[in-house]
């Protein structure tokens, strides 16, 4: 088992940055298999009251677009079931969403970035009116391309649309309740939660300009959303990894099963996205599975999935404090957070996040 001080050169990165005013405090931990290589805390977070408050395995982060990995794979649960057709239209769910369109956007669209609703806005969904009303803003929002033609990143809209098919297989059960019984419960990930968590162990990413700042919806737009708005610590990202890198798996029982969890990993548009680099031009798809973006041709991306990883490495990001990234070559999972959104460029912070994940590789190789 690696210790901690054996990853010098990922620490020393970190530490640099850190010491550069990059951002007041970060986490790392990583697992390869069942065991925890390292897990640090550097730094400090701020608070809902106060600022430099110090950083430790108990705080919660918000976890923003990290959540759509936690999403797809509760949806592949049901995919697995048997209970959801991936190919139907949405329609046949939500049968609000409908005419132009609309009528030709399948449920597989809604998890790929590819139902053409990209520009819906950020809207608390952390009450059972706000989620309605959320859902209603995706209906009524103008379908831009034809479904499927394209991919282009879907902040707000396709994986709430997903999650409320979920729902209305499941008599509108809450999403919270459906998390946690379907997943959350059986990786005894306690952290990890739709609802805004109690107590002052929150960090405030990005840290508001002025203190009090109440966890509310005036404040965070994505509180409850589940494209989004998930709660959780370090530790538990490493579980929802760890379940997709053990194929569905969890202390002998499969909670995915094969057929849904192949379904998630398998890139969508492999082959437009073949054709294209084929012909030599860029690709109108990313190659993303069932939410999950998996590595492929990919080079550094702002997902931080490396250059040293795989080709199937998978991960998320969540704005630009939260990257979890699985290797399953390497049976390699990584959680990296910070504490503030970096101050520096969109570019910097994408080969931070690549250094993060490559060091990883390199010091447990080295």
């Amino acid at each position: 088992m690696k210790k901690q001080n054996e990853f010098k050169q990922t620490i020393s990165f970190i530490e640099k940055e850190m010491d550069s005013g990059t951002f007041p405090g970060a986490a790392l931990a990583v697992m390869q298999g069942d065991c925890l290589l390292t897990e640090r805390y550097w730094g400090s977070y701020c608070s809902q009251t106060r600022r430099e408050v110090q950083l430790d395995a108990s705080t919660l982060h918000m976890l923003y677009s990290f959540s759509k990995g936690i999403t797809s794979t509760v949806f592949a649960m049901f995919l697995g079931d048997g209970v959801v057709d991936l190919d139907a239209p949405v329609s046949r769910y939500i049968p609000e969403y409908r005419d132009g369109l609309k009528d030709q956007t399948l449920v597989r669209h809604l998890l790929t970035h590819s139902a053409g609703i990209p520009s819906v806005k950020a809207k608390a969904a952390d009450t059972e009116a706000l989620w309605n009303a959320a859902v209603r803003t995706c209906c009524e929002a103008p379908v831009e391309w034809v479904p499927g033609s394209r991919t282009q990143y879907h902040s707000c809209s396709g994986h709430l649309l997903a999650a409320e098919v979920i729902r209305r297989i499941n008599d509108m059960e809450p999403w919270e309740d459906i998390c946690r019984r379907r997943l959350f419960e059986p990786l005894d990930a306690r952290s990890l939660t739709f609802e805004v968590p109690n107590g002052e162990n929150i960090a405030l990413t990005p840290q508001p300009k002025e203190l009090p700042c109440p966890v509310d919806g005036t404040h965070f737009g994505l509180l409850g959303h589940p494209g989004g708005g998930c709660f959780g610590t370090p530790l538990d990202i490493l579980k929802v990894l760890r379940l997709n890198l053990q194929c569905g798996m969890w202390e002998g029982k499969s909670l995915i099963a094969p057929t849904a969890f192949q379904e998630m990993h398998r890139i969508q548009y492999s082959s437009e996205i073949n054709e294209a680099i084929a012909n030599g031009v860029t690709p109108a798809h990313e190659p993303f599975g069932l939410g999950w973006l998996i590595k492929a041709h990919l080079g550094e991306h702002w997902f931080g999935l490396g250059t040293q990883t795989s080709i199937k490495t998978f991960g998320h990001a969540g704005i630009d404090t939260v990257i979890g990234v699985g290797d399953p070559q390497q049976a390699l999972a990584i959680a990296f957070l910070t504490t503030d959104s970096p101050k520096t460029s969109h570019a910097n912070i994408v080969r931070i996040r690549n250094a993060v994940t490559d060091l990883v590789v390199h010091d447990i190789n080295s």
